[in-house]
């Protein structure tokens, strides 16, 4: 698997495996699959932050150059800009990728804000969090100049 250099997207995969691995009682069991996923899908967020840092140059500066840009990634935006037509305009695989981030969006959301009546699975959770790491490489694998016009489109607005 591809690493990202932003270590936060490592720390939120494995804190998303260690809660999916929780046993006990099944509403701590539970508990832990929704924070398990909401941890997978934080990793796949930061990620795509990350790429903007870094293709923007301001990833290795000092804090008050990099949180600036670092934070420019909305939630919202990054879910419509890229499952739009100028995502699929870039390369069909950043189409792709904006795909199985909005798919996890919804997951993530499912698990955080759905009635506790409704259960999350550790299979299910198991499953997601294995998509957060196959969006982490696809958003890794392009080379940095291929990765330039995806992260220019989460941050600007379109006209």
């Amino acid at each position: 698997m591809a690493r990202s250099r932003n270590t936060l997207v490592a720390d939120l995969l494995e804190a998303a495996d260690t809660r999916a691995a929780q046993t006990g009682r099944q509403n701590l069991r539970e508990t832990a699959m929704r924070r398990a996923l909401s941890s997978a899908y934080h990793a796949a967020f930061h990620e795509l932050c990350y790429v903007c840092a870094d293709q923007f140059g301001v990833w290795t500066k000092g804090e008050d150059l990099r949180e600036p840009v670092y934070r420019l990634v909305d939630h919202g935006i990054a879910r419509s800009r890229r499952t739009g037509k100028e995502a699929a305009g870039i390369a069909p695989d950043i189409l792709r990728i904006g795909t199985l981030f909005k798919d996890l969006q919804e997951a993530r959301h499912s698990a955080d804000y759905t009635s506790s009546a409704m259960p999350v699975s550790q299979g299910w959770a198991l499953s997601q969090i294995a998509e957060a790491r196959r969006i982490v490489e696809r958003i890794e694998a392009p080379t940095p100049e291929d990765r330039l016009k995806p992260a220019i489109l989460l941050v600007t607005k379109a006209r």
